[in-house]
């Protein structure tokens, strides 16, 4: 079996939410549990960080992970979704798991009976079993949605846990409002295992700190620690990476006092060139090319994350002198009308769709778009939309590419990776 054979294997025999959306999604952990079993329980056999949120979960994870990783610790990082290969999920010390690996990993699946998992948990027990296999010091874990009931909840405890900030998303799953949404956030904390809070509604808050007295769990506020952290000037600095990047420094300060040595030199290193050293792409992703408007990749796609998005593009609009265009797309299952009204209107859209069945059709989401007042054109593909924004596109202008992560990720996929590279240098 090759590795593209293997990858259509796991795409078309398990539910796979970024495919289907609600049909892949299971509210239990048995399936997990059956697949960490069969692999005789990695889960015991690993130290964990553990963090769940709505928006900048994901980015915490890679920071922590750069920064353990720059003090000399072994470390898995396991994230979702991935933008163009599946093993951007499971990374040790940044670098992807082999794909003889996987290949290993679902022959073996398949000749063992392992009951019926989904794609989310057949692949986090491949990451388990990847980092006992590899030799981690400690794994830094992004849960995929909620928390009590998400895959990644197995673990039996952790070293630190974290919630960043709480929004209006999937609600269908985790409750229609933000104490609801909380609650399900909570539950990954663990038995007197500390606690980390990013900046959060107080309404969330007050969820997370009545499940901290529950399970007799230290609490850390993050913004308490800002003065403490390391310092660096950024001109591209991210709209949000400055509350990640508190969270994150706050988790290291909690994961030292439990004993992870983690020298301030790596933790700057660490929570700034955390995309150079554990492998995140699509989160304020810049793209420079000279004579050519400024590219910012960015898959923010709930209110909470668009607004600051928006916000940090216009004024970046306003420095330049140009103006703003977004190349957008979105996911058919998603309440559009209270993001769509974030987006300015005098930017010039380019509406598109993304290659996964879950993706709203360009001219439904321009119908969506006018009667909010934005205008654009409609373009098949992501790449299509890209070249004209680009073709018309003024040098002082900036160019966003969002609306979601798949929309990001199939660019970067049909990108040239070596042009890619250099208008990121």
């Amino acid at each position: 079996m090759t590795y593209p054979e293997a990858v259509d294997v796991l795409f078309s025999q398990l539910p796979m939410f970024q495919r289907l959306g609600a049909a892949a999604y299971k509210a239990d952990l048995s399936a997990t549990k059956r697949v960490c079993a069969a692999l005789g329980h990695p889960e015991r056999k690993l130290k964990f960080v553990h963090v769940a949120g709505t928006n900048g979960k994901g980015t915490v994870c890679h920071m922590v992970a750069a920064s353990l990783q720059c003090a000399g610790h072994r470390v898995g990082l396991f994230t979702s979704p991935h933008l163009v290969d599946l093993r951007e999920r499971i990374r040790v010390n940044g670098e992807m798991m082999p794909e003889t690996d996987v290949v290993a990993f679902v022959c073996r699946w398949q000749a063992e009976d392992w009951g019926t998992p989904s794609f989310f948990e057949l692949t986090f027990g491949m990451a388990l079993d990847h980092f006992v296999q590899t030799g981690c010091d400690i794994v830094v874990l992004e849960t995929g949605m909620g928390g009590r009931l998400d895959s990644t909840n197995v673990i039996p405890t952790a070293e630190a846990c974290a919630i960043t900030n709480i929004g209006l998303d999937h609600q269908q799953f985790l409750g229609a409002d933000i104490r609801s949404i909380a609650k399900e956030k909570a539950g990954i904390l663990k038995d007197g295992v500390p606690v980390v809070l990013g900046s959060m509604r107080p309404e969330a808050q007050s969820e997370i700190l009545a499940a901290a007295l529950r399970t007799s769990s230290e609490m850390h506020f993050a913004l308490e620690r800002v003065q403490n952290m390391p310092s660096r000037d950024l001109d591209e600095d991210s709209p949000v990476d400055a509350v990640n990047r508190a969270t994150a420094f706050a988790l290291l300060e909690v994961l030292e006092s439990a004993g992870w040595t983690c020298p301030r030199s790596a933790m700057e290193e660490g929570l700034w060139n955390h995309p150079a050293h554990a492998g995140q792409q699509g989160r304020w992703q810049v793209l420079s090319h000279p004579e050519r408007p400024k590219v910012i990749l960015d898959g923010g796609h709930n209110v909470d994350g668009v607004k600051l998005v928006v916000d940090r593009l216009s004024l970046l609009c306003r420095e330049l002198g140009g103006q703003l265009h977004v190349v957008w797309g979105a996911v058919a299952d998603k309440d559009l009308d209270a993001v769509l009204s974030l987006l300015p209107s005098d930017a010039m859209c380019h509406w598109c769709q993304a290659d996964i069945l879950r993706a709203l059709p360009a001219d439904k989401l321009q119908e969506t778009a006018a009667q909010l007042g934005l205008s654009g054109r409609c373009f098949d593909r992501v790449m299509d939309a890209y070249r004209h924004a680009l073709h018309v596109a003024q040098p002082e202008d900036v160019v966003w590419v969002g609306g979601s992560l798949f929309v990001v990720g199939n660019l970067l996929r049909d990108l040239d990776q070596k042009s890619l590279r250099n208008a990121e240098a």
